[in-house]
């Protein structure tokens, strides 16, 4: 499932206080608002925003604003809460996941000081999808089970049911299907005595999820049909359309493509007319594999492309806003940690101004009684030395706070100048081949070109696209990696396949410039024991590279072999070589994101290709080594773990 639209299910979820089948009636709380006043108008309020910030969403943000000034103006914590809450979750479906953050918090410290453990509950829900979104998983499980046993313990029925079904979603993306049902199960259960349509079927087509991962399709089938049904009884648009997708899904894999064909387009209808366009983004994935298998594959790939270019616009703004919204939290604990550094230092002012007090009161009636002031100043000379012992340790805490505040923001700053140079890289290395692209199909769509030109300019179109292609590709990958929650698939695989298949990638590379491949020296039965999708994207790189830097004629060598535990894959051409220092630099602990030199013949790069061969290659246990001498050419090597079968024959 799409990610954004993971969170759309998510806060319709956790967006209501109450179930479908007991939706006070609209009308009625319209009319009776303009004659309330006080908690009561409070209350008609937040009812009617909660209710109606999934149909009208700006007549809810309107109510939601007023009833904030109202319970301030009142000082009713938890009215104030539910307010913000509303808020919050408005501003998340316009897209401005800070500000959902910042008055989710705001919102829990009021629910908690006003002890309304439903209103906490709803806000932990909130929390801990936008921890989801980070794909901080074990932390968002946190959120969602602190939400369950807060709304059990204020028996909200309803927010218990939003909060199992979340703990189950977060299992199922973590891949842990037995507890993903277990929850499910327990959703389902306590749902008997709420009887709210809407949550029993997102259950059930939680249900369907287990069953499609478990490849019990017959079953997903069922469930997925049964929700949908539901769905449609309810309105629920946003959700049928996600379920028909799914059940299309479910369909392809269980060899029934009509069956596919029919829900995939119903899907697609209802998500082109709502403009939900993650889903739409997924049904012309599934159309296209639909096509694929019918043999028809010029619509497969019509809507392949379609795909790709929905998708490609939903990850870069997903990307963009996870960043803002980690960025937010990231400010957000240094503005804490600042807080609590003022709250000591005024705390430490405040005990040495009452010490100073009692110290003046003391000498003052030691004036008259002698003998009491010296039992005083006895006592009071013990205090001073407790007094300053406190003093010294949080003089200590403070300079410790300080060199955590200074190592934060020193760590956002890094944060900032790698984001902005990827900006700069991706910004120049793909302005400049989009709009050559851009002004071919402009001349030729004026009818400027005919198809002879045409031909012969689409030759250095093809490598402006694969070279916007492959800065890209290197780009999320890299970006991918960084995200909290990454985790590594390492897996037994042939290394001598993947060289092979990534080189009749770049063949026409290699015919371009009459370069010969030398392979006698890799075996062919080498197996390794790490990520295959990090280890594609680091030989893809440094064979790129060879190429690149390689005169026309030249033979590139390609070796393996194996060292004790280790595979050392080794490419060595005769290009220009590099310094010493240059390659000091690359090989560096930090991140250098250089500006890239160009090729033999003028070939553009982004100087991040060698970057991420050294950090993935790190990560899969290995080591990356570079060996050079300006005009004599480079030799590139990775030592990666080899197979435990590998080593034990």
């Amino acid at each position: 499932m799409n990610l954004k639209l993971t969170f759309f299910v998510f806060f319709v979820l956790i967006g209501s206080t109450a179930v479908e089948a007991q939706i006070p009636n609209m009308d009625s709380l319209r009319t009776a608002l303009p004659t309330a006043t006080g908690k009561d108008r409070l209350s008609i309020l937040n009812e009617l925003s909660t209710y109606l910030r999934e149909i009208e969403q700006q007549e809810a943000f309107d109510y939601a604003l007023e009833a904030e000034k109202l319970a301030q103006d009142l000082s009713d914590k938890s009215g104030e809460a539910i307010a913000k809450e509303n808020i919050g979750w408005i501003y998340y479906r316009r897209g401005k996941w800070q500000k959902t953050f910042d008055y989710s918090k705001e919102a829990y410290y009021l629910a908690i000081e006003g002890n309304d453990l439903k209103a906490a509950a709803r806000v932990l829900n909130s929390m801990g999808a936008l921890y989801f979104e980070q794909r901080n998983y074990p932390l968002s499980l946190q959120q969602f089970k602190k939400a369950f046993e807060l709304s059990e313990e204020a028996n909200d029925i309803y927010t218990m049911i939003r909060s199992l079904n979340n703990i189950a979603f977060n299992y199922i993306r973590m891949d842990k299907l037995d507890s993903a049902k277990y929850y499910v199960t327990k959703a389902i259960s306590t749902n008997e005595h709420a009887g709210s349509p809407y949550l029993l079927s997102f259950s059930n087509r939680l249900r369907g999820d287990i069953y499609f991962k478990n490849n019990q399709l017959d079953s997903a089938e069922i469930i997925f049909a049964k929700a949908i049904e539901n769905g449609k009884i309810q309105g629920l648009e946003n959700f049928t359309a996600s379920v028909l997708n799914l059940l299309g899904k479910t369909y392809l894999a269980d060899n029934k493509p009509e069956q596919a064909l029919q829900v995939i387009e119903e899907g697609m209808e209802i998500s082109n007319r709502l403009g939900i366009y993650e889903q739409l983004a997924i049904s012309h994935q599934l159309l296209s594999e639909y096509y694929f298998l019918r043999g028809d594959y010029k619509k497969a790939y019509e809507n392949q492309s379609k795909f790709i270019s929905l998708n490609d616009s939903l990850v870069t703004k997903s990307g963009s806003d996870r960043l803002a919204l980690m960025q937010g939290m990231f400010k957000d604990d240094l503005e804490q940690s600042e807080l609590e550094l003022l709250l000591a230092q005024n705390e430490t002012q405040a005990i040495a101004l009452e010490n100073n007090k009692r110290i003046i009161l003391l000498v003052s009636i030691g004036s008259i009684l002698i003998f009491f002031l010296v039992v005083w100043l006895l006592y009071l000379n013990r205090n001073i030395k407790r007094y300053n012992k406190n003093l010294i340790l949080r003089k200590q805490q403070i300079r410790i706070q300080n060199a955590d505040l200074e190592a934060k923001s020193i760590q956002l700053e890094e944060i900032n100048q790698t984001k902005n140079k990827l900006f700069s890289i991706l910004g120049h290395d793909l302005k400049g081949p989009v709009g050559q692209v851009k002004s071919v199909v402009d001349l030729l769509t004026d009818g400027h070109l005919d198809q002879e030109e045409f031909d012969i300019l689409i030759q250095n179109l093809k490598k402006d696209v694969d070279s916007v292609y492959f800065t890209l590709n290197n780009t999320l990958k890299w970006s991918l990696t960084q995200m909290e929650g990454f985790n590594l698939q390492k897996v037994n695989f042939n290394l001598a396949i993947l060289v092979n298949s990534t080189l009749s990638l770049i063949e026409p590379q290699l015919k371009e410039k009459s370069i010969e491949i030398d392979d006698t020296s890799l075996l062919t039965d080498i197996e390794v024991f790490a990520d295959r999708d990090l280890i594609e994207v680091v030989i893809r790189n440094i064979l790129n590279n060879a190429i690149k830097f390689s005169k026309a004629g030249d033979v590139i060598k390609i070796s393996a072999e194996l060292e004790n535990d280790m595979i050392v894959w080794c490419v060595k051409d005769r290009g220009i070589g590099m310094k010493d220092e240059q390659i000091k630099k690359l090989l560096s602990s930090e991140y250098v994101i250089s500006d890239s030199k160009r090729g033999t013949q003028m070939e553009k790069g982004s100087g991040l290709g060698l970057q991420i061969c050294k950090e993935f290659t790190r990560r899969n246990g290995g080591e990356l080594s570079i060996t050079s001498r300006e005009g004599e050419g480079t030799k590139v090597c990775v030592r990666i773990p080899a197979s435990r079968i590998l080593i034990n024959n």
